[in-house]
């Protein structure tokens, strides 16, 4: 299993994006961090813990930016981003942040939310889209949640913005929510997807885009649409639990899984995810068919592992 005993696998080698500049990411999905809940698969009571753990090891691994790929917080209460923002105060890399569906005002609230505005004042250097010179890449980074009360999708907006702005941008990696790509199998029993993904992806190709990297399912996987590959990072807070570390250099993409709980901490995360709703037990149920045994799970590189020395799968 993925536990912080043992190095996490590699999850994807890809032939691209590569940069000459080599360029490290970690790609934190997903914290839900809240200094009160408890409980839940979505395991509330660890979430500053496994926060600051993967902030902690984004230092050890000296990334050259953290990328959080939303829902910061459980239900975008002020005093959840106030925690999450000085839990960030000790990230020693640049942290760029889009919001998700938990970070903004939802109708049900019964608090005040701030409003995206505000999320990316704090999080993203003031606006959405962005796009940030990281290392060797251009992080460009889009809004999926602030679709009103339909599913996630990129606004004409912002897709004007990504047609007019990307080529002209040097290997641009996207950085968004919700996912472009279905899931691997059977997805989970909720709505992640873009709705206008086929029209993202297109606007994604023609501009030069080869790597999206996103959250929302709290599982980690691989996908490709019209060209265009995706990952998906996992869960800090719930199983498994873990974080991406993106490596792009002049050979290719590496993505290798992060974990962030021990053996007991992952038990306890399974023990909750099982006894959660319809998507904790789908959570708990990939762990059940042994899917964080099957890494990588897509390999361009073969020979690479064998060359380098790096482990191809988790074998724990």
């Amino acid at each position: 299993m993925l536990y912080r005993s043992a190095p996490g696998p590699t999850l994807a080698r890809l032939d691209a994006p590569t940069a000459v500049r080599p360029t490290r990411l970690a790609v934190v999905a997903d914290p839900h961090v809240t200094p009160w809940a408890t409980g839940t698969w979505k395991v509330f009571h660890r979430t500053v813990e496994r926060f600051r753990m993967a902030l902690t090891e984004a230092n050890r691994l000296d990334v050259d930016a953290v990328a959080i790929a939303g829902d910061l917080t459980k239900d975008g209460v002020p005093q959840e981003f106030d925690r999450a923002a000085a839990l960030l105060e000790d990230a020693n890399a640049p942290v760029l942040a889009v919001p998700g569906d938990h970070d903004l005002p939802q109708p049900a609230d019964g608090h005040r939310t701030p409003p995206v505005g505000t999320f990316a004042d704090r999080f993203a250097g003031g606006r959405y889209p962005f796009v940030e010179r990281v290392a060797g890449i251009d992080l460009v980074g889009v809004d999926t949640a602030t679709a009103g009360d339909g599913p996630p999708a990129v606004s004409p907006t912002q897709l004007d913005w990504l047609e007019s702005i990307l080529p002209g941008l040097e290997r641009p990696v996207l950085l968004c929510h919700h996912s472009l790509t279905p899931a691997d199998g059977d997805g989970p029993p909720s709505t992640d997807r873009i709705e206008n993904a086929r029209e993202l992806a297109r606007v994604l190709d023609a501009g030069g885009v080869e790597l999206v990297v996103s959250g929302a399912r709290h599982w980690p996987g691989t996908g490709a649409l019209s060209g265009v590959r995706e990952v998906t990072a996992p869960a800090t807070c719930s199983l498994p639990q873990a974080f991406l570390h993106v490596r792009i250099d002049a050979s290719g993409t590496t993505v290798d899984l992060i974990p962030l709980a021990d053996r007991t901490g992952f038990e306890e995360a399974y023990a909750y995810a099982s006894d959660g709703d319809a998507h904790g037990q789908w959570v708990a149920n990939r762990a059940d068919q042994g899917a964080l045994h099957r890494y990588p799970l897509v390999d361009d590189r073969p020979n690479t592992a064998a060359a380098t020395g790096e482990r191809a799968s988790s074998g724990q």
